[in-house]
């Protein structure tokens, strides 16, 4: 098996430079990577096979040069790495994505001032830590995983936009005043970034049910005018939450009967 080098900064280790070698791990598969924490060479720097990720005050692709603390205009690393090996349009539709990267560029308190929070500490996660702090101590102990960890993101990414692909076909009617989308499927993942895209998004998802053999009904990010709870008590309904936002039949009725359902949730009218 052929050998490569891979040079970060040491110190504490951040989401970003650990993504971004997981990244080289899993796309560079038949190359087994030696993971060095400190401040690489000039002719490190300049030579094309060695990748520098994070560190050095050089963005140069061409010469495997991955930095970006020289210019905030300039992606967190792991974005460089994915535009680099041709995996980001899977991955940047993921929620997380710009979010990561924002936090990585201008800082936990900044972002945190843009939602309203005092500090973003309460989304820390404690898995997360775990595995830099893993990365910090022993890159080749966390080896293994980073390359398991960063496969399942982009196969998560390629599914994600295939679900992407069928939302756009999907069926689209109006009940009351509200729009009513209709998917022949129990995945969902790929919807919510597909309606995001909308000029007018619709309000309620209907699908089947990823957990029985009826439909799921549910609000799309919690659309007003619509209470599913009203349903608890109809016979074809097998549950419905509390809140309102989701309710799931017994069995796949007829569309009719299932837009019946629908417009009794829709208030006002």
């Amino acid at each position: 098996m052929k050998t490569g080098l891979i040079v970060t900064h040491n110190g504490n280790a951040h989401f970003d430079e650990f993504l971004a070698v997981s990244l080289i791990l899993a796309v560079k598969e038949d190359i087994h990577f030696y993971i060095e924490r400190r401040e690489p060479t000039a002719e490190e720097l300049d030579n094309p096979e060695i990748y520098v990720v994070d560190i050095g005050g050089r963005h140069e692709p061409e010469l495997k040069n991955f930095d970006h603390h020289q210019d905030l205009d300039i992606p967190a690393s792991f974005v460089l790495l994915a535009d680099y090996l041709h995996v980001s349009h899977f991955l940047s539709h993921s929620p997380w994505w710009q979010f990561k990267d924002k936090i990585d560029r201008r800082g936990g308190f900044r972002v945190a001032k843009d939602f309203g929070l005092d500090s973003l500490d309460a989304l820390n996660s404690p898995l997360e830590t775990f595995m830099l702090k893993q990365f910090a101590q022993s890159p080749i102990s966390a080896y293994q995983q980073m390359k398991m960890f960063a496969r399942d993101l982009i196969e998560h990414g390629r599914k994600l936009e295939q679900q992407i692909e069928f939302w756009k076909s999907c069926q689209m009617i109006q009940i009351k005043d509200k729009r009513v989308a209709v998917g022949m499927t129990d995945e969902t993942g790929g919807s919510l970034p597909f309606f995001d895209t909308l000029s007018a998004p619709p309000h309620i998802r209907v699908n089947y049910d990823s957990r029985g053999e009826g439909w799921s009904l549910s609000t799309i990010r919690d659309a007003e005018g619509v209470d599913f709870a009203r349903l608890a008590n109809h016979p074809e309904i097998k549950f419905a939450h509390k809140n309102g936002f989701i309710a799931k039949t017994y069995r796949r009725l007829p569309l009719d009967k299932v837009f019946q359902l629908v417009e009794q949730a829709i208030l006002g009218q």
